[in-house]
């Protein structure tokens, strides 16, 4: 398997970091992930643009330009042959500047294998739970993912699917996704601050907003309990109903069915013309 290492193709196991990385000391550095379908790297400048946005706001350089390294990537793809899979971009904190100090930066892209949910959970819907957490730097997509990780048993434990963040009140995210409701009115509301605006979510906003109303605000977690339907979006999620949060249940109705139905065009239109 080839991977990307600071600017070079090179085979992904002789690809080692230094120790005094600072993502390796503290967890310091930023990543972005998309998918090829049928050999396509889907939304690829939308991910290449939020991957470089987070660089900046991290204050992180990255030695090449965006235009470089997405030719890098389409050279990556031709090299490993892997139709469906993921790609995945970090850049660590970097070396040279000490413990505590941004460095010279590593940047690493891979190709990766991915999987979906199951059919039957895109039909039945997943359950979540909810935890208080709001995460540094919430509009970064950064590497730190301790507590997702560290909530993992727990998840497991209440035979869910994944957590759902909520900070003084308000829903923001999950580990991985954005979130949607649905109200007995058949507005889909979607958390607006501190979260990170996945590219998922942006693709089907334009979308839906051409045939509900669709409201980018605050939401408050007592919405939750009197939500008619609730669905979220993410990379390998697309669009995914859930049909518990904690103690409650929600139906799998039209408005998330149509969801579903529009990003499918959306991808199938997207790789028709790439």
């Amino acid at each position: 398997m080839k991977c990307i290492f600071n600017g070079e193709i090179v085979d992904a196991s002789q690809v080692a970091l230094p120790i005094n990385d600072l993502a390796v000391l503290r967890g310091y550095g930023i990543f972005d992930f998309f998918r090829l379908s049928d050999g396509v790297p889907l939304f690829v400048d939308d991910h290449l643009k939020r991957f470089y946005n987070s660089a900046q706001v991290a204050r992180l350089p990255i030695s090449i330009s965006q235009t470089e390294l997405k030719s890098l990537i389409f050279d990556l793809i031709l090299e490993n042959q892997m139709p469906l899979s993921g790609i995945r971009m970090v850049l660590t904190g970097g070396t040279g500047a000490g413990a505590y100090a941004i460095g010279i930066p590593n940047l690493i892209v891979t190709q990766e294998s991915i999987k979906f949910p199951s059919e039957e959970m895109y039909q039945q819907g997943v359950k979540l739970i909810t935890h208080e957490y709001l995460r540094d730097i919430p509009e970064v997509k950064t590497i730190n993912y301790m507590t997702g990780i560290w909530l993992q048993q727990k998840i497991d434990d209440a035979g869910a699917f994944d957590v759902i963040y909520h900070h003084k009140g308000l829903v923001h995210e999950l580990t991985r996704s954005n979130v949607f409701v649905v109200n007995a009115d058949h507005q889909i509301i979607t958390p607006k601050d501190h979260v990170l605006l996945g590219v998922t979510r942006g693709h089907l906003l334009k979308a839906l907003a051409n045939q509900f109303e669709v409201i980018e605000k605050e939401l408050p977690i007592e919405h939750l309990r009197i939500a008619k339907e609730i669905f979220i979006t993410g990379t390998t999620k697309k669009v995914l109903p859930i049909s518990q949060i904690d103690d409650v249940a929600y139906e799998i109705g039209e408005v998330t069915q149509k969801a579903q139905a529009l990003f499918k065009d959306i991808e199938q239109q997207y790789i028709g013309s790439h």
